[in-house]
Formats: C-alpha cells, sequence, structure tokens
C-alpha cells in the first residue's frame, strides 16, 4: 500500500515528510484522536457537590438536577419545556432554565414564582450551600390552543 523506504525514514527532510501520504494520514488520525477525546470529556457528566460534613459527602447527578427543575416548572401554570444547562464555576453551580410561556401572562410574576421555587428547593430542601442562582431564558410562546 505505502512504498516506503523506513531506512530512510530517518534522514527525510520537512518537505518530504509533509508530502508523504503516511504522514498525512498519521496527522489525520492524531486530529481524529484529539477530536474524540474531546468530545468523550465534554459529554461526561461529573457530578454536582451538594454539601460536605463529617460524615461524607452529598452529591448530585445533572439528570437530577434537571428532573428537579422540571418538577418545579410543572407547579407553576403558563410554563412549558422547560430545558436546563447547569454551569460549575469555581464550585459554585448556577443554572440556565430555558421556558415556554403563555402569551398571555405575567412575566414577572412567572420569574418570581420559578427562582423562587427553585432557590427554595435547592437551598431550603437539599441544603445547596454553592448555589449561586438561576437565569431564566424564555425561548418562546405557547399558543393557547
Amino acid at each position: 500500500m505505502f512504498d516506503i523506504k523506513w531506512q530512510g525514514f530517518s534522514n527525510w527532510s520537512f518537505s518530504e515528510a509533509i508530502n508523504n501520504p503516511l504522514y498525512q494520514y498519521a496527522v489525520g488520525l492524531f486530529l481524529l484522536l484529539c477530536l474524540i477525546l474531546y468530545f468523550v470529556r465534554k459529554l461526561r457528566k461529573e457530578l454536582i457537590n451538594i454539601f460536605s460534613d463529617d460524615d461524607g459527602k452529598v452529591q448530585i447527578t445533572h439528570n437530577a438536577l434537571h428532573e428537579l427543575v422540571g418538577k418545579a416548572c410543572d407547579g407553576i401554570s403558563g410554563v412549558f419545556s422547560p430545558s436546563t444547562t447547569i454551569s460549575i464555576k469555581r464550585g459554585c453551580v448556577r443554572l440556565n432554565v430555558r421556558i415556554r410561556i403563555k402569551q398571555d401572562c405575567d412575566i414577572k410574576e412567572i420569574r418570581s414564582n420559578l427562582k423562587d421555587t427553585i432557590e427554595k428547593t435547592m437551598v431550603q430542601n437539599l441544603s445547596f450551600n454553592n448555589f449561586q442562582g438561576c437565569d431564566i431564558i424564555i425561548k418562546g410562546f405557547q399558543s393557547d390552543n
């Protein structure tokens, strides 16, 4: 497949190495492996520390936080299709909640209800000591049909 003289491999000049198809395939394979490792690392979800004491640590998964926000949104009329992005910086957790709302509802009331519900659940019930709050993003409006 490749017509390569391995004895002269170490004596190649830079231009000979670049023009050799083996070198090009090796660089392509290396870049592909780097890309795969990047996506594997990016997709891996780490556990989020809630608190720790003398008895040990309490941690929560990303899926559990998504479910918690979804249940908080279910209790508020006029809020649909919640999706959550969790950002962790310097050990602090911040939520970005994307929702759809009814066209004729009061946005300020929904925002305050949703923030109060999520913060009450996170801080009072789950004892999060590193919760920074949540941001509400309206991604669309739900028709009254």
